[in-house]
Parts: C-alpha cells; structure tokens; sequence
C-alpha cells in the first residue's frame, strides 16, 4: 500500500491531515474493505487488501496535489467515512443497483458524533459544513463522465491492485500527467496534458468499466448482498452493525452461519449461461461506469472522445457491453 500511496503525495506533506487518522471515524472505515467482498473469495487475486480507509487517505493526498486547499482536502479524507461494511453490496441489498447511493449514510452524522475529530476541525479553524458539503469541490467530486480525485482513484486502484493489470509505472505516468484545466462548465477539472497519455488512461478505464459490468463482480456483490440480508432477517445482526462492526467480524458470523460462504470463499469461476440455472445464480443490471477525461489542446480543453476515434470506440464499447444473460458459481446451488 505505501508504494501505490507515495505515488499520490504532493512535495508539500499536508501535515494536518495526520491527527484525522486515528480518529474513531477514520479508524472504523479501517475495516470496510474496498471491494464489496470480493476479497473473502478466491475468484479475485488482488495485489493486497485495500480498505475505503486506504482510498480515502489516497483521494485526500491527490486533493492536495491538485488543489493546496486544506478544506477540500480534509472533506477528501471523510468522503467514504459513512459507508457500510461491504460498500455497494449493501445498496444492491437495498434494490439500488444501478445508482448505488442509498447505502451511504450522511457524512456529517458521523462526524458531528466523533468529539476528537470536531476538535481536529477547531484546531485547522473550519466548521462541519466545510468538510462535508463536496459538491463546493469539483476536484474532489463531480458529475459522472467527468475526471475527479475520487473517480481517478477507483479507475487506477482497480486496474493496479483489484485485478493486477497495470504496473505502478504505468500508474505513476498516468498521475504525471494530470493537470487543472478549465472544463466546459466553467469549474476546475483535472485532466491531460498530452493524447497519448489520456488514451492510456481510457484503456484503463476499459478495464475498470467492463470489469464492474461483468458477471465476476455481479455475482461476488450480488452474493454478498444476499447472504447480508438473509443473516439479518434471521437476526445475526441489524442494518445498522453495517456502520459500527468490523467487516471481519461479520464475516466470522457468516462463515459460521452459513454453508454456502464457503463455496464462495473457495470458488475459482462465474460460468455464464444462456438460460435460467438451478440454484442460486445471478441475472441483474448494474451501475455502467465510465470517466471521459480532458486534454489540453491549442483550442482548450477538450473531452477525449471528441478528438479521439480511439476513445470514441472504446466508450462505444463499454456502452454495449453484455455479459451473459446469467451468472453461477459451481457447488454454490443455494444460500
């Protein structure tokens, strides 16, 4: 983790940043993993386990960089702080699979509840309002197709530590490459100084963008949102235990609870199918992802499917993109 992290961090260390780390908010997101459950199963291999602890302190570092702005950067640091133990999984639990939202709870709740952490805001003179409303930072968060910190993370960490495709040097081009730019809207946006670079980066957002489409990661989230719901309507813990327990020791009750936890955890394939199968098995649409990035040009800043036929294939791609009608993992025939 501290190798793909120093790639992040600007010559200037935002020192303030070190005494929100060990806070009882940050300290509980410690222990919600990043991948929805994908690492309790061995149908994934990632490089090492990454918490939305470890993404948020890589988001609030690439703030920084981008921005030198010590409030934005601090609301980069607790963006994620009020996601539940298995992240989206929860909100395909709750019927949300394609917005993925109602899962995350509001930031400020959690904040205005951690007493050191007010202290911390007090000690850097800001107030809760500036940490939580992330809309007044467009570096930090905007409106999908667009480039920002958060989004730029999740394209790099799933193409680099999720699923082993890119070397830290191709990562570290990327990051070389970005740039403030001026997008259509008027607002900051961080993009590319040079094509080639940014055609780089569309391949990675390919990979990033079919991977989330595809039956390996519906069937792990889908599975993990199931099998959170059965455990809570036979009472092993609430919704809430979402946002206070170690994901680790749900897991334990899990495994100890259910049979089918363990096909999971040892499977190797999702095999597609063509018609409904027996069993458990998973056939649902989800979220499509894709991030259009900017490049600075003679004319401006410009999206790169407008000056690429490249890119504009590859997010025709990604738009049409369809797995199988249905997805199963052998031996895994019910909950």
């Amino acid at each position: 983790m501290n190798d793909y992290l120093n790639v992040f961090v600007d010559r200037t260390y935002p020192n303030f940043l070190d005494k929100y780390t060990k806070t009882k908010t940050l300290e509980r997101i410690k222990h919600v993993t990043q991948y929805c459950g994908s690492d309790y199963t061995t149908l994934y291999n990632p490089r090492f386990l990454l918490t939305r602890f470890d993404h948020s302190l890589v988001v609030a570092h690439m703030t920084w960089h981008f921005t030198h702005d010590k409030a934005a950067t601090i609301s980069a640091l607790f963006h994620d702080s009020a996601t539940p133990c298995f992240a989206h999984a929860i909100d395909h639990m709750m019927n949300d699979r394609i917005r993925q939202e109602t899962s995350e709870r509001d930031v400020a709740s959690f904040i205005e509840n951690d007493e050191e952490l007010l202290n911390c805001l007090k000690i850097d003179n800001l107030s809760l309002a500036d940490v939580t409303n992330f809309s007044n930072y467009p570096i930090l968060e905007n409106k999908s197709p667009k480039l920002c910190t958060d989004r730029l993370d999740g394209v790099l960490h799933t193409t680099y530590v999720w699923l082993n495709m890119q070397s830290l040097e191709d990562i570290e081009k990327v990051y070389d490459d970005l740039l403030v730019l001026e997008n259509e809207d008027g607002y900051p946006e961080i993009g590319f100084k040079s094509l080639d670079v940014a055609l780089k980066f569309v391949h990675m957002v390919r990979t990033y963008a079919l991977e989330l489409q595809g039956n390996r990661d519906k069937f792990v989230t889908e599975y993990v949102a199931m099998i959170v719901k059965k455990a809570i309507s036979a009472g092993l813990f609430t919704v809430d235990d979402l946002y206070t327990m170690k994901e680790e020791d749900i897991v334990d009750t899990l495994a100890s609870s259910f049979d089918s936890w363990n096909v999971f955890k040892h499977a190797t394939e999702v095999v597609g199918a063509s018609h409904e199968p027996e069993g458990f098995y998973v056939s649902i649409e989800t979220k499509k992802r894709k991030v259009v990035p900017l490049v600075k040009t003679e004319n401006g800043a410009i999206r790169v499917d407008a000056i690429s036929d490249e890119a504009r294939e590859i997010y025709e791609e990604i738009l049409s993109y369809k797995d199988d009608p249905y997805a199963v993992v052998d031996g895994l025939g019910r909950l």
